[in-house]
């Protein structure tokens, strides 16, 4: 027996509804299992450092510009509608592309902190953000290699080094907990991402001794449910037994058990989600990025070095040579970031 239940809606709706009133301390956790990782909330509106590139500084700016002047969804809209062209419409995607580059905690923390830290803020840098995302899909189509590239937070070469199994609840509605697959892999190279977090340092001592070297392979740890559709081109639902004890019941679009393995190669495209605030820490995990195409960010590379990608989606063809992959990816950022 299966149940189906529409979650993302749900989380959606928490997260993007919290920034509009005191910022939400949850008694439980909206999530319990595999990597809930803490971060230090922002103190200040605008949090600039020396190392950001300059579209970076310049994407907050314009941002503290927007949530100050303009004062309501109606003028976001409206600010929206007069972008017309491709090279208007890049400049907004070169400020969110570098936003996410740089550290995509800062930027989730300024979209859903900002907020509460300045009372001149007359709307959030998430509703900013939510309605550019929904302008660039209007725009340019909602499977657009080019927005997927703006969107996501990390572009990774990452080689699997340990698979574990948990179950967990969702967003604290009380349904039975699903599986949930708990990754931890080699950073092999990276394409988009300036700052991430490390992997779970338990992970990582089972297959080093002693500590953590200052020169080790970085690592990172990422958690995807079984049960999730790969594009929400075919549902916005999870699929979720009532026998958790199941694991394996017709879901042909969903990531199933093995879309990453231990031991092997992928390309993969992560969103970083913002899990629940507590007061004293926000809480992260990094997940495949699903939406935009058919593999759900999850790109396998074969025994031959290939990149793998059954709908062709970047359009670079189904089995493609890593080094040539990752030259063409840079090529298509480059038509997004370059002035």
């Amino acid at each position: 027996m299966r149940k189906i239940i529409s979650i993302s809606a749900l989380c959606f709706f928490f997260f993007y509804s919290s920034g509009f009133a005191q910022r939400r301390i949850d008694t439980l956790p909206t999530t319990m299992g595999c990597f809930r990782q803490a971060i230090t909330p922002i103190s200040q509106v605008l949090t600039l450092r020396s190392d950001m590139p300059p579209d970076c500084i310049l994407g907050y700016i314009y941002f503290d510009s927007l949530c100050r002047g303009l004062r309501s969804s109606a003028q976001v809209d409206t600010l929206l509608s007069r972008i017309t062209s491709w090279d208007t419409l890049r400049i907004f995607m070169r400020f969110l592309y570098k936003m996410e580059e740089y550290d995509p905690d800062l930027f989730r923390e300024y979209e859903f902190g900002a907020v509460y830290l300045d009372t001149n803020y007359n709307i959030s840098p998430a509703l900013v953000a939510y309605k550019f995302w929904e302008y660039m899909n209007n725009m340019l189509g909602r499977k657009n290699r080019y927005n997927y590239l703006s969107e996501v937070s990390l572009i990774l070469h990452i080689r699997v080094f340990d698979v574990q199994t948990t179950y967990d609840s969702l967003c604290n509605f009380p349904f039975n907990a699903p599986p949930r697959k708990c990754v931890s892999a080699y950073v092999i190279d990276t394409v988009k991402g300036l700052h991430f977090r490390s992997c779970d340092y338990d992970f990582y001592k089972q297959y080093h001794k002693g500590s953590k070297p200052q020169d080790a392979i970085p690592c990172i740890s990422i958690m995807y449910s079984p049960f999730s559709p790969k594009s929400y081109a075919y549902s916005d639902h999870i699929v979720i037994p009532i026998d958790t004890t199941s694991t394996d019941f017709p879901c042909d679009k969903c990531y199933g058990q093995t879309a990453l393995e231990s031991g092997k190669d992928y390309i993969v495209f992560l969103e970083d989600l913002f899990l629940d605030y507590n007061g004293l820490n926000s809480f992260y995990e990094y997940t495949p990025y699903p939406t935009y195409n058919e593999e759900g960010g999850i790109f396998p590379i074969d025994s031959n070095g290939n990149v793998l990608s059954e709908d062709d989606y970047f359009g670079y063809g189904v089995s493609t040579s890593l080094p040539a992959f990752e030259t063409s990816l840079r090529s298509d950022i480059q038509s997004i970031i370059l002035h």
